[in-house]
């Protein structure tokens, strides 16, 4: 879909500049990229560039390889995806009140004040249901039509789904030299052989296909080194180095099925485990000598790695042999060749980093997460929770009793998704994130770098 006719004549360095002085300012654009314009009712289209103001009223379109992100004056944000058809209906912070409508094409939305006064007061209404989020929440909806049944189906060969993220964590594959360093997002894939980074005052819980679950903690350096799962001709393998900084691990099926199939690098031991839930923590370089006393207290300057294991069993290995780690214990190891010293007491430190990060068992498994379907795309409105809740509600009224379930609409918590068809009598719950979003999740963090590096600000390229 394209709006050549939309933008007909409109150039970067020519402005329409209408008069709003009836209509209320509700945000402005944060950023833009490619050909994007938004209209009022009657009124000549104006091009959307960086800062250019939005008003209540504002029917926004995309079109090929454009987006626009719209900050909210209550700190809410929408992205509007490439060849997509938005309006902001209704936008009152003094009421609360924020509706929007998608004819054609996606938004990602994320949740500001107006929200937290209850889920009815933001929504975002398709021609087939309407999505009402609640407070901290960020979500996609997606409005697919005829090009959704042609849509040809791009293969996820990821290993693993970013499912919640804080501040800045990047990625850089180490088997593609022409792959940079790009930050990461909700519902961002990661494939074998990323090497992660995270930085101050950030976390991120990743869940692979077997659901193992991986929390990566502030100022953390994690190398997803090998993960084969369900390859033809591979047997079930996953290595991981912890180069630097701490995470919590739960085990998935490739650990828990097979033993040796499973390994974690760290400066001081390989951790080998037995089907359970841990945390490693390095301390000061995590590798330097220094002398320990066993009174439970590791001071921040102290190197050396600490685990502790709330569920089954971990085995330490390095040059003193196999060391056991059971469950409610807490050991730690000063260098590859040290035993282990088992702590009386979790540091206080370790306490303090493993409180600040969300625990791996709360992350949604990986059945809704990677889409296995091969079916193409039904046309419909399809949409998926990055983060938080959201309730999904069909638009027409049904009469029968049989729906009184779906007339109160569907809840979707973190990582569900739902699809709702114009023959549809209900919401229905997906087994997956659709291909169509998580294409497109996967899209939203690298659209804008290459805007940024490219220096773009103005609507038209």
């Amino acid at each position: 879909m394209k709006y050549t006719t939309f933008y007909m004549g409109l150039l970067c360095s020519v402005l329409v500049q209408p008069s709003y002085a009836q209509n209320t300012v509700v945000g402005k654009i944060g950023f833009a990229k490619g050909n994007s314009a938004a209209q009022q009712t009657n009124e000549a289209p104006r091009i959307l560039a960086k800062d250019t103001p939005v008003y209540q009223g504002d029917n926004i379109q995309t079109s090929d390889a454009s987006f626009v992100i719209v900050d909210f004056t209550d700190g809410s944000k929408i992205n509007v995806r490439p060849n997509s058809n938005f309006k902001i209906d209704t936008f009152d912070t003094s009421t609360k009140n924020a509706k929007f409508t998608v004819y054609e094409g996606a938004v990602r939305a994320s949740t500001g004040d107006i929200a937290t006064t209850g889920q009815d007061n933001f929504q975002i209404k398709t021609p087939t249901a309407t999505l009402k989020g609640d407070k901290d929440s960020d979500y996609t909806v997606y409005v697919c039509k005829e090009q959704c049944n042609n849509a040809k189906k791009t293969p996820d060969v990821s290993v693993a789904k970013v499912v919640d993220i804080k501040g800045d964590v990047y990625a850089q594959n180490r088997a593609n030299k022409n792959d940079g360093e790009h930050k990461l997002s909700l519902g961002a894939n990661l494939n074998a052989q990323d090497y992660l980074t995270s930085q101050a005052d950030s976390y991120v819980v990743m869940v692979f296909r077997d659901g193992e679950k991986v929390t990566l903690q502030a100022n953390s350096e994690f190398d997803i080194v090998q993960y084969d799962y369900q390859q033809t001709g591979k047997k079930d393998k996953i290595l991981f180095t912890l180069a630097a900084g701490g995470m919590r691990a739960l085990t998935g099926s490739i650990g828990k099925k097979d033993h040796d199939a499973y390994a974690v690098n760290t400066p001081v031991a390989t951790i080998g485990i037995r089907g359970t839930e841990y945390d490693l923590q390095c301390t000061g370089d995590c590798i330097e000598e220094s002398n320990i006393e066993n009174n439970g207290f590791i001071d921040d300057d102290t190197s050396g790695m600490i685990s502790y294991v709330q569920q089954g069993t971990i085995a330490q290995t390095n040059a003193s042999g196999e060391h056991l780690v059971n469950q409610g214990q807490i050991s730690f190891i000063n260098n590859l060749n040290a035993q282990p010293i088992q702590l009386a007491q979790i540091p206080v430190q370790l306490i303090e980093k493993m409180n600040s990060v969300p625990r791996p068992s709360t992350a949604p498994n990986p059945e809704k997460l990677f889409d296995k379907s091969a079916e193409s795309t039904k046309s419909g409105t399809y949409a998926t929770v990055n983060k938080g809740s959201a309730k999904l509600e069909m638009n027409k009224k049904i009469s029968s009793l049989d729906n009184e379930k779906s007339l109160k609409g569907t809840k979707l918590s973190s990582g569900e998704s739902s699809f709702s068809g114009e023959s549809s009598d209900s919401v229905a719950k997906l087994e997956a994130t659709p291909h169509v979003i998580a294409q497109d999740n996967e899209n939203v963090a690298s659209d804008i770098k290459a805007a940024q590096n490219s220096g773009a600000n103005c609507a038209v390229q």
